[in-house]
């Protein structure tokens, strides 16, 4: 996970970037997990960015964040996510 500098002195934020939530995306579409697993995955990520144990590529913490709120509840059968939005959201995330 790539790291920058924080703030708070010498301490390392592990940071999230596009390109690692791209990847999760792209695991789920070819199939290596489901949807229960990339919303566990994102809502893993978006309780870390609460606690402050991780932070949003920056320039794209909106983009990173919105797909995160998409991705939270996508084993939900009412806002599961179909794979031609999964992959609008990793053409977003790729700036393709």
């Amino acid at each position: 996970m790539n790291q920058r500098e924080a703030d708070t002195g010498t301490t390392l934020i592990p940071t999230l970037t596009r390109t690692q939530v791209a990847e999760q995306i792209t695991t789920r579409l070819d199939g290596q997990i489901g949807d229960t697993k990339l919303s566990g995955w994102a809502f893993d990520r978006f309780y870390r960015l609460e606690l402050g144990e991780e932070q949003l590529e920056q320039g794209y913490e909106e983009l990173i964040g919105y797909v995160l709120d998409e991705l939270m509840f996508a084993d939900d059968p009412q806002f599961q996510i179909g794979e031609l939005e999964l992959r609008a959201l990793v053409t977003r995330l790729e700036g393709i």
